[in-house]
């Protein structure tokens, strides 16, 4: 698994944060690891590339886009 870091600006409160780890844990091949509410990211273990761009769809569908 590799850990990676995604700017979400959309990242305003805990509620926020709550959202994103629960619908991450939805995608397989993706584990939530952290959030910074401050500087808007959040870090997660990632198993493949495939499971990096079905987060990033996810966290899009959700209205929590990665740039």
């Amino acid at each position: 698994m590799e850990k990676v870091t995604l700017n979400i600006p959309g990242i305003h409160c805990q509620h926020c944060v709550m959202n994103i780890k629960r619908e991450s844990g939805f995608v397989n091949g993706v584990e939530f690891v952290s959030a910074d509410m401050e500087g808007k990211t959040a870090t997660f273990q990632v198993a493949s590339k495939e499971a990096l761009a079905a987060l990033k769809s996810t966290l899009a569908e959700i209205g929590y886009p990665a740039s």
